[in-house]
């Protein structure tokens, strides 16, 4: 292994004051008689303020705990991730372990845990043509007090430890040389257009803007699987697919990865169905399936005989048997002796199970698979036995769990929590001992990021509450009550997350917290269409029914909250960004019962969002088709909040981003143009550099400061009492 010392290295010392700073001053005040200042309501400044923790990783022997805290550089407009690291006893505080003046994300462990990879873009002093500034990666030494972070030759993509400790895997892309014209018009012509030309038809995606041609393998080469020893080298390619690998696990015997890859990426006219692989180390490689389905996450069993990986029906076959639903997706056993196809052999392990299982991870016995989901407002770790059977519920709490993460023996979880009141940190707990829904009081907490910021700010409690939709279906909600004046009846306003097939639930959200601080009400609901409630609630908005069922349940649930809370029924607000966009324009046409509205990126019209945004497939899919076919057609228009834009009345902010390739911008356009045609109160911001997602911290106080506003204008917040807490 030859070391590549990075640019101003990490110390693993001298960082503790960083995180005893804040309490020390609280104490020094207790110790000095000084009364400790009340907590104060949300501001819109305080957004600079939050801090999480994420992507927990527990070293194999248990003993550490890294993970990223993320925090924002306000005077920089960006957003900061460092690697941290904390004992698993909690016995010291944790301590930042990488370079401030550098982002690092994505903490690994090699198996003995002498090694601490992660991805960090800074200069490389390294001189090989693998090892250049295009490699991110870089290694600390977890054997030693102290140490600066290196490279290891040849390792450019993040690592894939072996668990021999002899190999190091990974899936890179080859850089792609651009094409430089030597005819001198043809090079005064390239340097003098600016356009786009292309004749592809998955020319552009959010967030990446203008795509090359992926069907061609120059323009867009495949990230194929790689290995080079684990004291470096050049790397060796395995696989030779010629289109992406994804997935990647090595056996236990160290012999052998397995992978997933869908061999039809450069069909334009094909949506994904990734199949699954075996390579070895000479790179012979052995198919499993090929039968339209769609695999991913291989995970191995300890005997190295068979796998367990998630398996739906593709999409494409989705929409050609006109399904009225979607995919159900399963965690399968496999015996790595089967042949092609033989899925006879395979065992199903969640059939009954009506939720959708994640990643799966299995134990170090071989008796069972861990794997994360999704139920009702809750995200928890779940396990089932090897030979299926009922799924139980391994982790407990009102509150969403993430980045699980296990040690070698399997005996200690690590994982990142989060609920309403309380931004993510990062935890500890045992799985060896018995807990029930005693997790909570029995777990460790191992990161204090957030102490200082709620000791100083009061946030209000999110109360769960379930009500029956128009057909009697049970929908799950939250309502935060703002502190307000006995007996005062004060405005509300109704949130509608993205998706539709997405959640709201009991995680911290500063914008929901912002609208409470500031006198309102919040209710904010899952209605069908939501994960985390079984299949046939996710596929309640399937078949052209976004904003019909949904709309019946999130108007349930308003009903449920004036019946219930003292609101101001004449003072309702709704807002909802993407699929919470396209429900606020919906709503507004179907009702007039809201007297201001916030729609943030938004579809309008679905027959031109069909050709403008860059993942038709919502569209061919749930509504059964594209708008030259007579039911595609039938359904987007129906469904379009411009087809009704005659029934709007109430005043409507649209914040949209003009570089939204998901959403573009002319679906707020139209309908912004359409209510100020027809005089009714409306007003558009625009962030120019602001994709769908991935948005700023600067264009993201200015868009909360910019509703704040509307609502205040037209909900009456000047009405509001103050009451102290």
């Amino acid at each position: 292994m030859r070391a590549h010392a990075g640019t101003g290295g990490s110390s693993l010392l001298a960082i503790p004051l960083l995180v005893l700073s804040s309490g020390v001053i609280h104490a020094q005040a207790r110790q000095a008689g000084t009364a400790t200042p009340a907590p104060r309501a949300l501001e819109l400044q305080d957004y600079y303020r939050i801090e999480t923790a994420s992507a927990p990783t527990i070293s194999p022997d248990g003993k550490r705990v890294a993970f990223v805290r993320t925090y924002l550089v306000e005077n920089e407009n960006r957003r900061q991730s460092e690697i941290w690291l904390a004992p698993a006893d909690g016995s010291v505080p944790a301590m930042r372990i990488t370079n401030a003046a550098f982002n690092a994300t994505d903490p690994r462990w090699s198996p003995d845990g002498s090694l601490l990879a992660f991805t960090s873009r800074r200069r490389s002093l390294a001189g090989t043509p693998d090892s250049t500034e295009d490699s991110a990666i870089w290694f600390l030494r977890m054997d030693a007090p102290a140490g600066e972070a290196f490279q290891i030759d040849g390792v450019v993509a993040p690592p894939i430890f072996s668990p021999d400790n002899r190999w190091i895997a990974f899936v890179r892309r080859p850089r792609v040389r651009p094409h430089v014209p030597t005819d001198p018009m043809e090079k005064k012509l390239a340097e003098r257009f600016k356009g786009k030309i292309y004749d592809w038809m998955n020319a552009r995606f959010d967030q990446r803007g203008y795509l090359p041609d992926p069907r061609d393998s120059l323009a867009t080469p495949a990230a194929e699987l790689y290995v080079v020893p684990r004291a470096g080298g050049t790397p060796r390619a395995l696989t030779h697919v010629g289109v992406d690998v994804q997935d990647a696990a090595w056996s236990p015997d160290s012999r052998s990865l397995a992978l997933v890859a869908n061999l039809h990426q450069r069909d334009e006219y094909s949506y994904e169905h990734s199949d699954l692989f075996v390579v070895d180390l000479d790179g012979k490689i052995k198919r499993y399936t090929d039968d339209g389905y769609d695999h991913s996450a291989p995970a191995w069993t300890p005997d190295g005989r068979s796998l367990v990986v998630r398996r739906e029906q593709g999409l494409s076959a989705v929409i050609a048997a006109r399904l009225t639903h979607g995919a159900q997706i399963d965690l399968y056993w496999v015996p790595v002796d089967a042949a092609l196809n033989d899925t006879s052999r395979w065992r199903n392990l969640t059939p009954q199970w009506d939720l959708i299982p994640g990643r799966p991870e299995v134990v170090a016995s071989g008796a069972a698979v861990l794997f994360d989901a999704e139920v009702g407002g809750d995200h928890h770790l779940f396990r089932v036995s090897m030979g299926g059977g009922p799924v139980e519920q391994v982790t407990s709490g009102t509150r969403r769990l993430s980045g699980f993460s296990t040690s070698a023996s399997g005996g200690l979880l690590a994982y990142a929590a989060t609920d309403p009141t309380h931004p993510s940190e990062v935890y500890v707990f045992s799985l060896d001992q018995p807990h029930g829904d005693r997790q909570t009081r029995l777990e460790r907490k191992l990161s204090n990021l957030s102490d200082a910021f709620l000791r100083d700010v009061r946030l209000d409690s999110a109360t769960r509450v379930v009500f029956d939709s128009k057909d009697g279906t049970k929908v799950e909600g939250w309502l935060i009550m703002p502190h307000h004046a006995a007996g005062e009846h004060i405005p509300l306003i109704l949130g509608i997350h993205g998706g539709p097939h997405g959640a709201f639930g009991n995680n911290f959200d500063f914008e929901m917290q912002l609208f409470a601080a500031r006198g309102y009400a919040v209710l904010y609901t899952n209605p069908r269409g939501s994960t985390g409630y079984g299949e046939n609630f996710l596929w309640g908005t399937w078949g052209g029914r976004w904003g019909i069922t949904d709309y019946d349940d999130v108007m349930a649930g308003v009903d449920y909250i004036l019946a219930h809370y003292p609101i101001d029924a004449k003072r309702l607000g709704v807002t909802g960004y993407s699929y919470g966009g396209f429900m606020t324009d919906w709503i507004i046409t179907q009702t007039h019962r809201f007297a201001a509205a916030v729609a943030g990126a938004g579809i309008s019209n679905w027959v031109s969002d069909y050709g403008t945004a860059d993942i038709p497939r919502t569209k061919e899919s749930e509504f059964f088709g594209a708008p030259w076919e007579a039911k595609g057609f039938e359904l987007l228009w129906r469904q379009s909040p411009i087809h009704y834009a005659a029934n709007v009345t109430t005043p409507t902010l649209f914040v949209h981003g003009e570089a939204d390739l998901r959403v573009p911008i002319e679906q707020a356009e139209q309908m912004y143009t359409a209510l100020k045609k027809r005089r009714v109160p409306a007003r558009m911001v625009r962030y120019p550099d602001s994709y769908h997602g991935g948005w700023s911290p600067w264009n993201t106080v200015h868009r909360y400061s910019q509703e704040i506003q509307w609502w205040d204008r037209w909900l009456g917040k000047g009405q509001l009492s103050a009451v102290s807490p």
